[in-house]
């Protein structure tokens, strides 16, 4: 099929998936995007165990490169910061369990058979083993009906097959670009927005992640001023026209310790996750349709994913290192999807004195 071909490439990247999720010449601003053919092989049940691994590296994606040193000064400052990374796909993330027709194991309906090499499970209900985004080769199941009358029309359930996977073990995300603000109450502010207008479709991300120094409020670490801890949230929405909204959410903690060659080294822990739907309207294939032994699709429902992902909790270690207007970081995360991040930032604007904190002045 057409989109398992180009999947590989397609879910390389956020700026690609807009490209699959707008994908036909019939969609324009804010009316439902139009899926081609080839998905209705899927339900909306399936798409969503199916996308699963998939959303759980977009909202890993959005909530990376969202902090480095948890130590802020007392100046308004402004900063750009480039960075990227890349999950690893555990195993456990390549399958799920796809939803059977609701008539297979009924025997006076149909009567089935699932090879798996040399394993054959014959008349099996509910659900079976299939392969994610991220997976191998789906397996189909065979259904022999066991009355006369076209498919569909007499509950008579035909053959079901399901979407092959690409067999991704590395993922990376789409690198992110951010505009930091610092601000003398020791908060640090990043931004990031992005909007791309994709065969008149309005696509739009937008993010918003916050941190805020607290020790020096409470005395921690009074002695040693190179040292911070801060609070820190996030907030990031995308969109696609009428038919996709998602947002992810996260907050946590972090701190860092920082000595005067300009090294630091920082960690923390963080709650996240991603929610949101995405719909499409089914393109009519009589031939494809009648076939099917889903209701919904012989139905001309649309198709209506729940965004759901793996991702919980994120434990992260880094280090950074400053010199000048430069500062480089890279960090690796424990999470749903283990991730490895790096960057740099480029801070162009320093304004009011806090000696305590130029490295730069302190290493001399």
């Amino acid at each position: 099929m057409r989109f398992l071909r180009c999947a590989p490439i397609l879910i390389k990247s956020m700026a690609l998936l807009c490209v699959w999720l707008c994908g036909t010449n019939d969609t324009f601003a804010d009316e439902p995007i139009k899926i081609t053919r080839e998905f209705n092989v899927i339900t909306s049940k399936n798409a969503t165990g199916y996308f699963k691994p998939l959303f759980t590296t977009i909202g890993e994606g959005f909530n990376t490169n969202t902090y480095t040193v948890a130590r802020y000064p007392s100046q308004w400052r402004l900063g750009l910061d480039l960075s990227a990374c890349a999950m690893l796909i555990p195993s456990s993330q390549t399958t799920y369990d796809a939803l059977l027709p609701e008539d297979y194991g009924n025997t006076n309906i149909t009567q089935t058979a699932e090879l798996r090499g040399s394993a054959e499970t014959r008349n099996a209900s509910g659900t079976s083993v299939q392969p994610t985004i991220y997976g191998g080769v789906a397996t189909p199941i065979f259904s022999a009906p066991q009355s006369g009358g076209p498919p569909g029309v007499l509950r008579q359930p035909a053959t079901v097959t399901y979407m092959e996977g690409n067999n991704a073990t590395f993922m990376a995300s789409i690198p992110a670009v951010q505009i930091i603000f610092g601000i003398p109450t020791r908060t640090q502010l990043h931004l990031r927005f992005l909007s791309i207008p994709i065969k008149d479709a309005s696509t739009t991300y937008f993010g918003i992640m916050a941190s805020q120094q607290f020790n020096h409020l409470f005395g921690l670490f009074a002695d040693d001023s190179l040292i911070g801890i801060a609070l820190n949230a996030g907030y990031h929405s995308f969109s696609v026209g009428s038919s996709v909204s998602v947002n992810s959410l996260a907050f946590g903690i972090h701190g860092s310790k920082t000595w005067l060659s300009g090294l630091s080294l920082y960690g923390g822990i963080q709650y996240e996750n991603l929610s949101g739907n995405i719909s499409f309207v089914r393109e009519k294939d009589l031939n494809i349709i009648s076939k099917s032994p889903f209701a919904e699709i012989r139905n001309q429902e649309d198709l209506k994913m729940d965004v759901t992902t793996y991702a919980d909790m994120r434990i992260a270690a880094g280090v950074s290192y400053k010199i000048g207007i430069l500062e480089l970081h890279a960090d690796a995360a424990y999470a749903a999807q283990p991730t490895l991040a790096a960057g740099l930032t480029l801070w162009f604007m320093n304004i009011g004195n806090d000696e305590s904190y130029d490295i730069n002045k302190n290493r001399r």
